[in-house]
Order: structure tokens, then sequence, then C-alpha cells
């Protein structure tokens, strides 16, 4: 695992406790995992329903990766924000006004942040050609997009029905509709974590 190294800092702090820095970048890697997710379901969905395109394993798993590698950018830039923070807190003098203006005392917290920051970045990077984790995401991200769009059928069917007296007459019809467009092509695409041929 690499640190970075904040320039013009002053020499570094003791080093932290490994276990406590192991549960630090865990806790930002499966922030990360998170935010790629969701990412990845909503470009899905938005594929599927706005641009009428079938799921493609491989396209969704190469946008895991870049994901992840933006992930890792944005915590390398959160290091070097932190960093900038750390230097000026070892100039500045007096009491803290609140709680984001840093003082000397707070040196300590800000290089363990520093090193987290980065430590999360390499694990991104690392992850990034971990096919498991990558395909992890992919299956959830899957998982959310048919969450999604089953959530956003249920809230459409439920308000032409408040605003449509005739709906109840209707509504057989609609439904059919609904699974002869709609859910047909989606059933037609290869199941979570299937590497299967995309259906034509």
């Amino acid at each position: 695992m690499k640190f970075g190294k904040t320039r013009g800092a002053p020499s570094e702090p003791a080093t932290p406790d490994p276990a406590a820095l192991e549960r630090a970048v865990a806790e930002g890697v499966l922030i990360s995992r998170a935010a790629a997710v969701v990412s990845v379901a909503n470009s899905i969905v938005i594929r599927a329903l706005r641009d009428d395109e079938h799921f493609d394993h491989e396209r969704t798993r190469e946008a895991v990766r870049t994901i992840l590698g933006r992930l890792a950018a944005e915590q390398r830039e959160q290091n070097e924000r932190i960093g900038g923070e750390r230097a000026k807190a070892l100039k500045a003098k007096g009491r803290s006004r609140h709680q984001h203006d840093y003082r000397r005392g707070d040196d300590d917290t800000l290089w363990f942040r520093e090193k987290t920051y980065t430590a999360v970045a390499d694990r991104l990077d690392e992850l990034q050609s971990d096919d498991d984790f990558v395909r992890d995401i992919v299956a959830a991200a899957v998982d959310r997009a048919w969450g999604d769009v089953g959530a956003a059928i249920v809230t459409k069917v439920s308000a032409v029905e408040a605003v449509d007296p005739a709906y109840p007459d209707e509504r057989d019809q609609r439904l059919r509709d609904l699974v002869d467009v709609d859910l047909a092509r989606l059933l037609a695409q290869p199941p979570p974590g299937s590497d299967a041929p995309r259906a034509v």
C-alpha cells in the first residue's frame, strides 16, 4: 500500500495504527463501490429505456473500470486538498473558528486522512483489474436497475389510475402493452451475472 507525501509538509507524525487505517480504507472502498453501482445502474436504465439498447456485459464491465478509475482520481484530489489544508494549519495561529478551520493540533488527523485517501485510490486502482469485483458491481447494478424500472412502472401506473377515470376499463390492454413491449424486451436480456450472448 503506497502513501503519498505532501510537498513541503513537515516530517510525518508517527505511523498510523494499521488496523485503523485498514478500517478507513475498507469504508472508503465500500462507499466507492456503492457510488459505482448507482452510476452503472443509471446508465443501464437510460440505455435500455431511452436509447432502446440491449444490455452489453463487456461494455458495462468497461464502464465499471472507468468509474473506478475516476473515483481513484477523486481520492487523490482529496489527498491534495487535505495536504494543502494541513500545510495551512501548521502555520495558523490562534483558536479554531469552526470545524474546518484547522490548527497545528489537527496535524495527526489531517495526515491520517491524506494516507487514507491515497490508500483508497491505490486499492481502487487494483480493483479495476479484479474481475470478480467488477462482475459483482455489474450484477448489483443490474439488480438496482431492475428495481428502479419496476418502481417507475408502479409509480406511472398509479399516477395514470389516479387521473384517468377510464383507466380501470383500459387497464388490461395497457398492461398487455407493457408486457408485450417494455418487459418483453427487458426479459430478452441475459440474467444478471451471465455472460450469455445478448438477445438480438
